[in-house]
């Protein structure tokens, strides 16, 4: 479908948000090593009570990890491409602007906190930010004292301190956990598992949390947790999305429901990617990628009943990787409702691979979920191959949405100077979907990034877009700071024969930037 022709005055500035990019280190932009350098899987969130100045983001930040090979916290006979994470280091960053992402805090990572430090967890990623009303001590929740963030994470027990070290033949479970701050991210609370039922065989991965923030609604204040629950150490076959909710600002959560089968029979019926909003009415939505579809289940009572799942639409995976590069990828959708009251709109938005390459969809349901519109496409081929999008409706209706897309010279390779990624932005004020504008100044290379192990570049797995009426906040990884390594080129093309490099000894920086270097920026955007 083509793109409206429409008159676009947005304009925009982009910043690193986890600045510097070690905490406490003002140095460390350019001379932290890897993996210390490495940030990815972005999340941003704005306050309501001051949706214009204050805004908190977190990422999967390895600055607590120490670098590759021999040191004192490896010990001195660590190889010297060890990269690996260490044990009982924390992964969840954090970092706040108080003047509407002009400038940006790092304030470390959960783990420094004194509530996380006498808990018996440490962090492991996968964040997800969003702010909701505070409780007002009544059992009820007001925006009157502002605003309490939530923080949702994994999580694994400290050595020592899980429930199953008694039977060595079960692995600890990946548990979702969240932690909430009522002063804009400087304090944070001790992690509470999000869901009451352990097991060591599961392992829980790609939640999402909302809060309900509609003062009208009958479950203002209710928090909302999902995510994909592998129930096998080969996370085979069984997968189901799962929900649980908070009524009480994150100190307790409910058993949870299962929303889907949680069978997998191997032949795509995998079910990942679960994002969870709700509407101004107080309806809950829960969609996810489900085969070859996306679907979403709803439920008009607050979490404790809900729908079987509806389709959205179809799903065609983008290839992983994508063409000219070598991180992974996935189509995983975003849900946005529009907040006004009395609306019935629901978004949903993902990318589907075409012949051309991945492109940016959007399906509309103008009736609280319960069907779905055709799909509209709002990425071109001008901007190359779409990956990772974010997605939000402003208090005034208006639709934002953020992605990234790849360009490269040898589609039949990858390797370091092969491919740029940049950010682009597209919105939808009621008149049809504006043409996409870019929203980077500098392009990254994702040969600047790798896994730990190496063995592939790592962009991470999602960003993330919020909106108020005024602007457009689109949080992504980004390595315009990074320096890619032929040695890492050479090794991830021929892994079967090369020998693994060692970062510190085979990729020396290329001026100030150092191999490995992912930021998370944020574009600011003037729609």
């Amino acid at each position: 479908m083509a793109l409206a022709n429409l008159v676009h005055a947005t304009s925009f500035f982009d910043v690193q948000a986890n600045n510097p990019q070690v905490a406490g280190d003002p140095t460390s932009n350019t001379t932290a090593k890897f993996p210390t350098n490495k940030q990815n899987e972005p999340t941003i969130a704005v306050n309501p009570t001051n949706s214009n100045m204050l805004l908190l983001a977190g990422a999967n930040d390895e600055q607590r990890e120490p670098p590759c090979g021999p040191g004192t916290v490896r010990g001195p006979d660590a190889l010297d491409n060890d990269c690996s994470f260490f044990p009982g280091v924390g992964t969840s960053g954090v970092y706040a602007s108080s003047n509407g992402g002009t400038s940006w805090t790092n304030l470390g990572v959960l783990d420094d906190q004194a509530a996380w430090q006498a808990s018996p967890f440490v962090s492991d990623g996968d964040p997800v930010i969003v702010y909701g009303p505070k409780p007002n001590g009544s059992g009820g929740f007001s925006y009157a004292n502002g605003a309490r963030a939530y923080y949702a994470s994994l999580a694994s027990y400290k050595a020592g301190q899980s429930p199953f070290t008694s039977n060595p033949n079960k692995a600890p479970p990946e548990l979702i956990v969240v932690s909430y701050s009522d002063d804009n991210g400087n304090t944070w609370s001790a992690p509470v598992i999000a869901f009451t039922k352990e097991n060591p065989n599961n392992f829980n991965d790609k939640e999402d949390i909302w809060a309900d923030r509609n003062p009208n609604s009958p479950f203002f204040g209710r928090v909302f947790v999902t995510w994909t629950q592998f129930r096998s150490a080969n996370q085979l076959p069984a997968e189901p999305i799962v929900v649980t909710y908070s009524a009480d600002g994150g100190s307790s959560f409910t058993a949870g429901k299962q929303l889907s089968p949680a069978g997998n029979n191997g032949t795509g019926n995998g079910r990942q990617g679960s994002a969870v909003r709700s509407g101004p009415d107080g309806s809950v939505y829960v969609g996810w990628e489900q085969g070859s579809a996306q679907v979403v289940a709803i439920s008009r009572n607050g979490g404790d009943n809900w729908s079987k799942p509806i389709a959205i639409g179809p799903v065609a995976d983008i290839e992983s990787p994508i063409p000219g590069a070598n991180f992974r990828t996935d189509s995983f959708l975003e849900l946005a409702a529009d907040p006004r009251a009395g609306s019935s709109r629901l978004y949903a938005a993902w990318v589907n691979r075409t012949a051309g390459g991945g492109r940016v969809v959007v399906s509309t349901s103008t009736n609280k979920g319960e069907s779905w519109g055709a799909l509209q496409t709002v990425s071109t081929a001008g901007e190359g191959y779409a990956f990772f999008q974010g997605l939000d409706v402003a208090p005034n209706g208006r639709v934002d949405i953020g992605y990234q897309a790849l360009k490269t010279t040898h589609p039949s390779t990858f390797g370091t100077g092969n491919a740029t990624i940049d950010a682009y932005y597209v919105k939808n004020s009621g008149g049809g979907w504006s043409a996409p504008v870019k929203v980077t100044t500098t392009s990254s290379d994702p040969a600047a990034s790798a896994a730990n192990s190496l063995t592939q570049q790592f962009f991470g797995d999602y960003n993330t877009l919020v909106s108020s009426n005024a602007k457009a906040w689109f949080i992504y990884t980004d390595s315009r700071n990074g320096a890619g390594c032929p040695a890492v080129d050479n090794y991830q093309k021929n892994l079967a024969t090369a020998l693994k490099p060692a970062p510190q000894v085979d990729c020396p920086p290329v001026g100030t930037k150092e191999f490995g270097n992912t930021d998370a920026f944020v574009s600011v955007i003037t729609p």
